[in-house]
């Protein structure tokens, strides 16, 4: 089961608050799925994960301004 989060169109930091959200609603390896646009996220999506032992399991660009990050709790 995966939690998909639309962030489309969002300036940080609410990709990531919304990432936050997501991960405090979910169970211990449960995959989040986080579609964003803010160049900012790039960034601050991963290291967060990275800060707070969560799995990138994939980090995908889409197209020249939208990204695809899953996460495993």
């Amino acid at each position: 089961m995966s939690i998909n989060v639309n962030a489309k169109g969002l300036d940080c930091p609410l990709p990531l608050m919304e990432l936050k959200r997501a991960i405090s609603k979910s169970n211990k390896g449960e995959v989040i799925v986080v579609d964003f646009t803010c160049p900012e996220a790039v960034e601050n999506l991963p290291n967060y994960c990275s800060e707070n032992d969560h799995e990138v399991l994939s980090f995908d660009k889409l197209d020249t301004s939208s990204w695809k990050i899953i996460v495993r709790k």
